[in-house]
């Protein structure tokens, strides 16, 4: 059944905005242990002195692999499997609670906790006990992300009417969650005032930094689960095939193939801004901590404004040729930014440059979920199998894969050329390599991205599998530039 044709109700804007509380609420609560644990684990020096104890042992362990980084990587592997069975059992569900809101509500509370457990560890040495409740915590923490999250962006596609309402959407989720982010990097001014105006220690002013990111998140995540009433907004397909069937038939989606892989690698280079940030500016460019929070506020303030001229362009341009576009302009601002030290007045240089990430953000943050929203609908109107969470959890699968190994090897760059196993120019610098090549080689993959291919089956309805597949066949053939 076309979704264009069927009877549940256009959602109004209104609930449009409310549901993308939900991402601010998910963002908000697993900010600190997405983008700060390795500053609590690895703090950079303070006048040869580390801010905070050594909790767990920061010498490499195995292959030149730290702890912590072992710990991430194999949270993150866990994560990435649970993606795609979580989103078949949600595409499967029949609850009359909702198919999505049933696993979101059960989700919320168990992933604040345990989020804001990986920065209580119990000893204030390093020990195995640190290493087993940090590593189980975190484990359990992405497990329960992932158990809001799959099932939230699955009704992208749902909610999502007409492709205008679906870029929409995509924009609200978009500015949800830089708004939460923008909110977390303000956690190193909490940080300071917390520590200057009440005497906290660096590690407690931060551990009540994440107590309050993570009861702002809940309060968030709620919204969402009373202001969309699947019954009345979704149309409430469901999806018979089991885990296995589901992500064959995924990957069987040429373009969900080439957006899968140039999405997670788009991550990949963003994990790099979002945890080298605080490197950047303080490493490279001289700066104190606090002015990181006041500069990322700054480039998401930047990207909130280009936003009205992202979705005006999208009536005008292909998304993919946006996509690539940015992706190629985000390449040389990170390569830039370690030359940028170099410069005259390098520190200028260096945060215009840092600034003008903006732009690729600005884009990065709207159009990937509206392509795969288009993705998903194209694809259950041409083969008649719906099944939303799974192409979102698919992705996720793959995407987290390939995090996972940024994380993994992230805290080892870092400290290459070091004696004392802290973070070095050097390995800093390295970074903003990696972050430029990732993104070059994304842009190669969004390019394959054939979207002609996919508007073909986002307003029909095929009346027969061969009229499909005679369709899609003969969309394949157009000029995709």
């Amino acid at each position: 059944m076309n979704n264009s044709t069927c009877s549940v109700q256009r959602v109004p804007r209104s609930r449009l905005i409310l549901y993308s509380f939900g991402n601010f609420g998910w963002m908000m609560t697993s900010f600190c242990m997405i983008v700060i644990i390795n500053y609590f684990y690895f703090p950079p020096l303070d006048s040869g002195v580390s801010p905070i104890p050594e909790l767990i042992s920061r010498e490499p362990a195995f292959l030149g692999l730290t702890i912590l980084g072992i710990i991430l990587a194999i949270s993150r592997c866990f994560d990435a499997v649970t993606d795609p069975i979580v989103a078949n059992l949600s595409d499967r569900s029949k609850h009359r609670f909702g198919r999505r809101r049933i696993f979101m509500i059960i989700a919320i509370l168990p992933l604040a906790f345990t989020s804001l457990f990986v920065f209580i560890p119990p000893d204030n040495t390093p020990s195995l006990l640190n290493v087993l409740w940090v590593g189980s915590c975190s484990i359990l923490a992405y497990f329960f992300m992932t158990m809001y999250v799959v099932p939230f962006t699955a009704l992208v596609s749902e909610l999502g009417k007409t492709s205008e309402d679906r870029v929409f959407i995509a924009t609200c989720n978009s500015v949800a969650w830089a708004l939460a982010f923008g909110v977390g990097q303000l956690i190193w001014w909490f940080k300071a005032e917390l520590e200057s105006r009440f005497m906290l220690s660096p590690m407690e002013a931060i551990q009540y930094c994440a107590t309050g990111f993570s009861l702002l998140g809940v309060l968030a995540m709620l919204v969402p689960i009373f202001a969309i009433d699947e019954n009345k907004y979704c149309d409430g397909h469901s999806c018979d095939e089991n885990l296995i069937e589901s992500m064959k038939s995924a990957f069987k989606n040429r373009n969900f193939r080439n957006f899968t892989f140039g999405n997670s690698l788009t991550y990949m280079a963003t994990f790099f801004l979002e945890a080298g940030v605080i490197y950047y500016v303080s490493m490279l460019l001289g700066m104190e901590e606090a002015s990181a929070s006041i500069i990322m506020l700054v480039v998401f303030i930047a990207s909130f404004a280009l936003y009205p001229l992202i979705v005006k362009l999208t009536k005008r341009f292909q998304k993919r040729s946006m996509q690539v576009f940015a992706l190629v302009l985000q390449g040389v601002l990170f390569a830039l930014i370690p030359l940028s030290t170099f410069a005259p007045y390098a520190q200028q240089v260096g945060l215009g440059v840092i600034i003008a990430i903006a732009i690729p953000t600005a884009v990065n943050s709207i159009l990937p979920t509206a392509m795969l929203a288009d993705i998903s609908k194209s694809d259950g109107n041409r083969t008649g199998s719906y099944k939303e969470g799974l192409f979102f959890g698919t992705m996720n699968f793959s995407m987290k894969l390939a995090v996972t190994l940024t994380t993994l090897i992230f805290p080892s760059v870092i400290i290459i050329g070091s004696d004392s196993f802290s973070p070095t120019t050097f390995g800093v610098g390295i970074t903003a390599y990696m972050g430029a090549t990732l993104s070059f080689i994304a842009a190669f993959f969004f390019y394959r991205y054939n979207e002609h291919e996919v508007n073909a089956f986002l307003t029909v309805e095929p009346t027969s599998a061969e009229k499909s597949e005679s369709h899609y066949a003969l969309a394949s053939q157009q000029n995709i530039n």
